[in-house]
């Protein structure tokens, strides 16, 4: 009755049930957790945190309960109340991946060093495994791990296969209606640096449409933003379903998403597809990790080639820099430096990221250059209390005193801008950089100094400076970073000549040229949806290979035998390939990326690293053979008996044997060599129940037709068998086909690793 009456918006009406629900059951937790939610939707958060603290606790309501009250201290940045409370909860139970997201990202606000200190019993590599798609960019600069992370929690948070709403083709409109979507079109960064995009798109040839679930502040830039819009969709009452509806109906040609994987975001929606082109933009500098993104827009400094394996969408070059910036911004009145509590006559650093972009090592050499610069201070964001005492106990641990450590407080919008002339330099964090902080710094006039890593978060104000004309303050390692920070000071002219420089020329330079950058844009977005849309020939199939290897890409192709094999057939225009080097997934997950992104070929073939390609004519067998098969691959079995753990393998007594002669078919050669010592199995071509993983090719179109995917719950064996027997149920034909192979290895059985994969694939489907 009580959640009814909550439903129906009757708050008063649903509290007095939950009070006499729990009068009559004291211990009827869920009523108390309930009852706390209804108080807090009234905005009496305190009478709900004593409504959780009183309730009977059994066992398994302990978690609920301390979750929600951590929640809310969390929400209020009582970090250290929020932490103590989700550190019991994870001690009642670890198994929360969501409370260890929350927890470890505490711990990133309250800079509280280590972060991955393992609690509960939790290992330091499950607490990274869990921390979240904002706590990795911020954590490491492995773009590998970043997109293990996020791809673990998408696969957690959002449904996959869901109808595709938009048509695979495109609209034909006489304009292109751009959405944007987003949860920020109020006062946030996003909207900062946009809004004047919104209004500087070609009305001409654009209509441009804001997909609104943000929060009504009732300031001026929302108003901005609002006005520039060609038409308003808020959807804060619709499901995602109802919501991507909507946008499919309104035959959206791109939609932009502004939010990506930040707090409140409502990605579930584009997970059906609701328009032809989805493209990521700037809320979230990382890989969103779903097939259902087409593009993440950038620069060839922010995306280096290197990058594009680890993530899912494909990169969509800006010709000069991937941030927006709004050329109108207001800049207040500079106030002195002693209003600010800073020293006049010393040299000021400074950072005003969030506390959570601060890690040990970056803080480590700014304590460094203090130390190198004794008539220096650092002045930072004082973006919570316990953050703020953490860094100065930091400090004192490095020697320095504490009181080199300034910490700014809020102000209005034109005060913040003016402050940054106070300062002399800002210092970079990574592998989260500056990013509209930078900007912000660049637009006020202040130079900034950064050291670039392997990530897209780690190069952001690289970007930056190149779009500024200032590249020669990007350093090439962090020994370079604190020597010319160090010169910086002792040298104060050339930070004068940055200023005077930025003050004259930023208008001119790519950065700030709010035109030039609308432009830019809507062309890219121009020549995407034209490939979308535009008649295409008919031409022969394309064959991609499939693949992942522990190797560099250098090393890939040139020692390892399909890297060498792929050499030799490039020649065939109708072959690609897609690699994912210096793995650490499983292969399920890197071929299931393949089936379900749009840019895949029309055929895919999955292979292991370590097989040469012996046959020149690869493309046609593979043409030919997926005429007669849904499946195919090079050996496998014609039949299977029960519990049998291998193609090639049966059940025999309490082991292994082999399988008799007239049930195989295919061949293989083996060796370390390309032409290896062929085995030959049996006939092929042959219709068969199992086959051997090593290569299988389909069609992706028929895959994705019929919901066919690999489990990823095996990351190595038995994913084949399993695949071939989840194809089998929907009814796809499975065969061999006569090709050409070398392979380097022999297999590994009764591994740790193959019987644990063996009791996995057992459990799953019974014998």
């Amino acid at each position: 009755m009580g959640r009814l009456l909550r439903l129906l918006g009757q708050l008063p009406q649903s509290i007095a049930a939950y009070q006499s629900a729990l009068q009559l059951k004291p211990d009827f937790y869920q009523a108390a957790v309930n009852l706390g939610l209804a108080f807090e939707a009234t905005g009496d958060t305190q009478k709900a945190l004593d409504t959780w603290q009183r309730a009977m606790q059994p066992i398994e309501a302990q978690t609920l309960l301390l979750n929600h009250s951590g929640r809310v201290h969390e929400n209020a940045r009582r970090y250290d109340q929020a932490q103590m409370l989700l550190k019991r909860s994870l001690m009642a139970n670890p198994e929360q991946a969501d409370v260890i997201q929350h927890y470890l990202h505490i711990q990133q606000k309250m800079c509280q060093w280590p972060i991955l200190e393992a609690v509960a019993g939790i290992s330091e590599q499950k607490l990274l495994d869990h921390c979240g798609p904002l706590g990795v960019l911020a954590l490491t600069d492995d773009p590998a791990v970043q997109l293990r992370v996020i791809s673990s929690w998408v696969e957690r948070k959002i449904p996959r296969n869901l109808p595709r709403l938009s048509p695979a083709t495109g609209y034909r409109h006489d304009k292109l209606r751009i959405g944007y979507l987003s949860g920020d079109f109020c006062w946030h960064a996003v909207s900062i640096l946009a809004v004047e995009l919104f209004e500087l798109h070609d009305r001409q040839h654009f209509e441009i449409y804001a997909i609104d679930y943000s929060v009504d502040d009732g300031g001026a830039l929302r108003q901005r933003v609002l006005r520039a819009m060609d038409r308003h969709v808020p959807i804060h009452d619709l499901s995602d379903l109802q919501a991507a509806q909507a946008i499919r109906e309104l035959e959206i040609d791109v939609l932009i998403d502004l939010t990506g994987l930040t707090s409140g975001a409502r990605v579930t929606l584009l997970a059906y597809k609701p328009a032809p082109i989805q493209v990521s933009y700037l809320g979230f500098v990382g890989t969103l990790g779903m097939p259902e993104i087409d593009y993440i827009l950038a620069d060839q400094f922010v995306f280096p080639k290197a990058l594009a394996q680890h993530f899912m969408e494909k990169p969509l070059y800006l010709p000069d820099v991937y941030q927006v910036n709004d050329s109108q911004r207001v800049i207040g009145e500079t106030p002195s430096r002693a209003a600010c509590g800073l020293p006049e006559d010393c040299f000021v650093y400074c950072s005003f990221n969030g506390s959570y972009k601060i890690n040990p090592d970056v803080f480590a050499v700014w304590m460094r250059i203090l130390n190198r610069v004794p008539n220096s201070v650092l002045w930072l964001v004082a973006d919570n209390e316990i953050a703020k005492a953490n860094l100065h106990n930091q400090a004192k641990k490095h020697g320095i005193d504490s009181e080199r450590l300034i910490f700014a407080q809020k102000v209005a919008p034109m005060e913040y801008l003016a402050r940054y002339r106070l300062a002399d330099l800002l210092l970079d964090t990574s592998p989260y950089n500056a990013g509209t902080t930078a900007s912000d710094a660049l637009w006020a006039d202040l130079p900034v100094l950064t050291c670039p890593g392997n990530t897209f978060a780690s190069r952001m104000a690289g970007s930056l400076l190149n779009a500024v004309g200032l590249p020669e303050l990007i350093m090439p390692n962090w020994h370079a970073y604190e020597e010319r920070a160090v010169m910086l000071a002792q040298q104060p002219q050339h930070i004068a000549n940055y200023k005077a420089y930025l003050r004259s020329h930023k208008l001119e330079t790519p950065l700030f040229d709010s035109k030039r950058f609308a432009r830019s844009l809507e062309q890219a977005l121009l020549d995407v949806y034209a490939q979308l849309t535009l008649p295409k020939r008919e031409a022969d199939p394309i064959i991609e290979i499939v693949s992942a290897t522990l190797k560099t890409e250098d090393d890939f192709w040139n020692h390892s035998a399909l890297g060498l094999s792929l050499k030799r057939l490039q020649q065939d225009k109708r072959l690609r390939t897609h690699i994912t080097y210096q793995n650490r997934l499983g292969l399920p997950e890197i071929y299931n990326r393949r089936i379900q992104v749009d840019d895949a070929a029309d055929y895919l073939v999955f292979v292991h690293d370590d097989v040469w390609i012996d046959d020149f004519f690869l493309v046609n067998r593979v043409i030919e053979g997926l005429q007669s098969y849904d499946i195919i691959g090079v050996a496998g079995n014609k039949r299977r008996q029960p519990y049998q753990p291998s193609w090639a393998f049966v059940q025999h007594g309490g082991g292994l044997k082999v399988d008799t002669p007239e049930n195989f078919s295919g061949s293989v050669a083996h060796g370390n060599e390309a032409f290896g010592q062929i085995n030959i199995y049996g006939p092929a071509p042959a219709a068969c129940e199992l086959l051997d993983g090593l290569f299988l090719a389909a069609s992706k179109d028929t895959l994705r037709k019929h919901g066919v995917l690999f489990d990823q719950r095996f990351n190595f064996h038995f994913y084949d068998l399993d695949f071939c027997r989840s194809a089998a149920n929907f009814g796809l034909k499975i065969g061999t086909w006569p090709i050409c192979l070398t392979h380097r290895s022999g297999g590994a059985f009764a591994t740790p690793e193959w019987e644990s994969g063996r009791t996995l694939y057992f459990d799953k489907w019974g014998s």
